[in-house]
């Protein structure tokens, strides 16, 4: 092989298909990312192709739909192709949702051992015009002199592999994209012909992982007898079709179909939430709609508007439904919806929200058993790139102070702000920062009607197309809506309409003309830009901030663009805490406005102590999980924000009574505790805390990773000694812990209990004494334990105990363990678990050599190996930093990769 560096540019016809031959029959693994591939450029490399299916060379492919109507790309040859080869995996990006990050890379990558390694990379999609006939640049990068960029390719292209893509190898997957791409094709043809498109066209039928993640733990929540479910999630990010796919499986649960009520408030809501039920359930006659006061007769399936399911309750029974879905469900608490909820008893309820937060003040969560089910927020739903990021503009108002001023007064707060000055600093802000040439798809939240028509009446007169959409002008709604959507009016303004039962995902302009004390107002306005489109590459909010009275919170929307693990904020300029890729820009006055109200509501979120005596007084033990659902903090923002127990914090000890805490634990006890994610564990450390396991239940292997974890700082004969002299008489250590440390048992008991309610544990079909599961998280002490290393119990074997940090140990001359860092210091840099292979790899330090003997030990494949990865899931709250590792599997050695850092390489079983 030739590995120098070296440039293409298609004058000499072939060279770059040669070229790229040859890398494929000398590659270890051939990785190949284009948007379009042709069957004529395969048909010239098939030959290689069937040369690395002879030789065991895996060739990976990512590609994408790109348009949604794959017009450049071969979907038919890529079946043909992993139908044929078993070598070849194909994912593939489908851009239904036409995201304006669409895979654009057009790249390959050769892999091999030893600092061989080579990439293509240029403008050549794998097309006979790219790779032959047209006018391209390709650069070809060798190893070892570009191995640093190739590895940060492979990297990449691992990431990409494994973020929401298709597997298009699964034929059920691949049938279904096959058949909406054509779906889609046919349906571009008949639109030319002015029909419209059918309803299965608009709505995905399969879930993102992250959906799929809200289904799991529904689930979940239904193994552990729960029937009231409130999900939380951003706007956008497909609540109703969680809400289809939910009864979907509910139904599948059953064997047959449930009956079902869908209520929102809104007639337009009711419509598109049918549509995504029979897309999802593919049967176009599935559901039938109630409003405007119709009952029809057929009533198994309903999707009605809250005020006509109200004024006809008296044809319903109480169980007439099985399962209810209450939309957008902030509204449960209104006179109307609360009525409907308290009617029926069905067997399921499901509640959908973006702002469960009401104006008015009151909860919701009392109608789900106070808790929410699952939270997915705006921040969280940006840093996932679910939603679009955005550029936050905060504008200085010096002309208007609001002060004295009743925010909640429409005509006082439009009084204060129908100015001439005020206009002018609007139009002033549009012409600094998106230009009077621009055409945005810009969206003013106004006060009243009238400051509607105000306003879209002055920016006419500075010859912008404005238009406003009140409820006066509800008979124009379709056509302006229409005219806003298709750039013929560029600034709509609305007072609240948009806030709820509205789409028009093309909005990327937000401009905000007036404050609002509301959080769910504000994230109601928000939402509307956010969501995806191909031409929108960010939202952009105009937020014209005057000074207000100082009984209101200023900050109440924007605080909920930073990341909630925050425990400070220093400065905003830096960016700190915002989701990835976003901005928030202030202006001199609001800089100083907004940093001071932001200042002040961390530095009270974080005072907890006054909070937890409260809800301690008034709850008990309980009043962990209401301070924790009312604060809308998870139990790991908790901890991490406190320096002591919960109990020991509620109940103002500054001494412990003899029995509460004898062993003298702290805070650091609970970290062992707060990350463990497997359920057979936490359910049987909570049983046998609180003494509910009969004699015959308790398992000593169990016992001995508990006790391991209640003695984490336990490395050696002379300090368990100290701790617990009398061990040698101990007939039951777990019980005697227990009985010397009550109030520890109590706080372990309320963490537990609250995993086993809140979180999504990792749990077999069928229970399971086996400790190991893969995917599980435990500390360095509890993996030894687990396997073995150390031991407690007297009745298990003789006492072992070491200390041991992390990296690799043989023990017993028949076990490894390996704890692997990735990126770590020294050691680490390649190391990498790939699941779809199921391949571990593990780089050793950098000074260690082929002779080694822990080398020796990982070649022995006499000697078991389990393999576990860094999980980093703590590294976010810097108060409950310790080492955590998920378990991969045990391994068998395969090869020890010679490249820049020796890789040993494991197929994990």
């Amino acid at each position: 092989m030739n590995y120098i560096s070296k440039l293409f540019t298609n004058h000499i016809a072939q060279e770059l298909i040669t070229e790229f031959n040859a890398e494929m029959r000398n590659a270890q693994e051939v990785l190949l990312i284009f948007p379009f591939i042709s069957k004529s450029i395969i048909n010239k490399i098939e030959r290689s192709i069937k040369y690395c299916q002879t030789h065991n060379i895996i060739i990976r492919i990512i590609t994408t739909t790109f348009d949604d109507l794959a017009q450049f790309n071969d979907f038919n040859e890529l079946e043909r192709l992993v139908t044929t080869y078993n070598n070849i995996l194909i994912h593939v990006e489908d851009n239904f949702e036409k995201r304006s990050e669409r895979i654009h890379i057009k790249a390959s990558i050769f892999s091999r051992p030893n600092h061989q390694s080579s990439a293509i990379i240029g403008s050549s999609n794998l097309t006979y015009r790219g790779m032959v006939a047209g006018r391209e640049w390709n650069v070809k990068l060798t190893a070892p002199a570009n191995e640093d960029v190739i590895t940060k390719m492979i990297n990449e292209f691992n990431y990409l592999w494994e973020n929401n893509l298709i597997n298009f190898n699964d034929s059920t997957l691949r049938q279904e994209l096959l058949a909406k791409i054509t779906r889609n094709q046919e349906q571009q043809i008949i639109g030319m012909f002015g029909k419209q498109e059918t309803e299965f066209d608009t709505i995905k039928k399969y879930l993102y992982d992250y959906q799929q993640k809200i289904i799991n733990h529904l689930e979940y929540r239904r193994e552990r007898g729960k029937n009231k479910h409130l999900v939380i999630m951003a706007t956008g990010t497909g609540k109703t079709v969680i809400g289809a796919f939910d009864y979907l499986n509910q139904c599948h649960r059953h064997n047959r179909p449930l009956k079902i009520l869908f209520l929102a408030h809104q007639r337009e809501i009711v419509e598109q939430a049918l549509k995504t039920f029979r897309t999802v359930l593919q049967d176009n006659s599935f559901g039938v709609l109630m409003y405007e006061g119709k009952v029809p007769d057929k009533q198994e399936y309903l999707f009605a508007t809250i005020q006509t399911m109200l004024n006809n309750l008296d044809q319903f029974g109480s169980n007439h439904f099985d399962y209810i879905i209450f939309d957008e469900a902030h509204h449960i608490a209104a006179t109307s919806f609360e009525k409907v909820f308290n009617h029926f008893q069905p067997q399921e309820i499901l509640g959908l929200t973006a702002t469960p937060e009401r104006t008015d003040g009151k909860s919701i969560k009392e109608y789900f058993d106070d808790e929410y089910a699952y939270e997915l927020r705006v921040w969280s739903a940006i840093n996932q790139g679910l939603l679009a990021a955005f550029d936050y503009y905060c504008i200085d108002d010096i002309s208007t102070d609001l002060q004295g001023v009743d925010l909640s007064s429409d005509s006082q707060v439009f009084q204060k702000l129908n100015t001439p000055a005020r206009n002018d600093l609007l139009f002033s802000t549009i012409e600094k920062y998106l230009g009077v040439y621009a055409h945005p798809t810009a969206l003013i939240f106004c006060v009243t009607t009238e400051h509607a028509k105000i306003i879209a009446t002055f920016l006419q007169a500075k010859n912008l197309r404005a238009a406003y959409l009140t409820s006066e002008v509800s008979d124009q709604r379709a056509m302006i809506l229409h005219q806003f959507k298709t750039g013929r009016i560029n600034y709509l303004c609305v007072v609240n309409m948009f806030n709820e039962g509205i789409d028009v995902p093309e909005i990327d302009t937000i401009i905000l003309l007036r404050p609002t004390n509301s959080r769910t107002v504000y994230l109601q306005q928000l939402g509307r830009g956010l969501r995806k489109t191909v031409r929108k590459g960010k939202l952009e909010v105009y937020d014209l901030i005057s000074n207000i009275d100082s009984k209101y919170d200023l900050t109440i929307g924007i605080k909920n663009l930073y990341d909630p693990n925050l425990t400070t904020i220093k400065s905003l300029p830096q960016q700190a805490g915002l989701p990835y890729n976003c901005t928030i820009t202030l202006e001199k006055k609001a800089q100083e406005l907004i940093l001071n109200n932001l200042k002040k509501w961390y530095q009270h979120k974080n005072r907890l102590q006054p909070q937890i005596q409260e809800y301690y007084q008034k709850y008990h033990d309980e009043g962990l999980y209401k301070l924790l659902a009312d604060s809308e903090m998870s139990i790991y923002q908790f901890y991490n924000h406190i320096d002591d127990l919960y109990l020991r914090i509620a109940n103002n000890w500054r001494k412990y009574s003899p029995g509460q805490n004898d062993l003298q634990r702290n805070q650091n006890l609970l970290k062992q505790f707060l990350f463990l994610d497997s359920y057979e564990i936490v359910n049987y450390f909570y049983l046998r805390l609180a003494q509910q396991l009969s004699p015959n239940d308790i398992n000593l292997e169990y016992d001995n990773l508990l006790v391991t974890s209640l003695l984490y700082e336990v490395t050696s004969h002379p300090v368990f000694e100290k701790l617990l002299s009398n061990y040698l008489n101990e007939v039951d250590l777990v019980q005697t812990i227990i009985n010397n440390n009550q109030m520890i048992v109590r706080e372990l008991l309320l963490i537990l209990k609250y995993k086993l309610e809140h979180e999504t544990l990792i749990k077999t079909e069928l229970r399971s004494t086996n400790l190991l599961l893969k995917q599980c998280t435990f500390t360095v002490k509890q993996v030894l334990a687990i396997i073995g290393r150390t031991n407690f119990l007297l009745p298990r074997g003789p006492l072992r105990i070491i200390a041991f940090q992390a990296g690799y140990l043989t023990f017993d001359n028949y076990y490894q363990v390996i704890l692997a860092d990735e990126d770590g210091q020294g050691y680490g840099k390649l190391t990498s678990y790939d699941e779809q292979k199921q391949k571990f790899y593990w780089s050793l330090p950098e000074k260690m050599t082929i002779n080694h003997k822990i080398v020796k030990d990982m070649e022995n494949n006499k000697i078991k190996k389990y393999l576990f990865l860094q999980n980093k899931i703590n590294l976010s709250y810097p108060n409950l930093k310790l080492k955590l590792y998920r378990y991969i599997g045990t391994g068998i050695f395969e090869q020890l990769l010679d490249s820049k850092y020796l890789t040993g390489q494991f197929a994990v079983i």
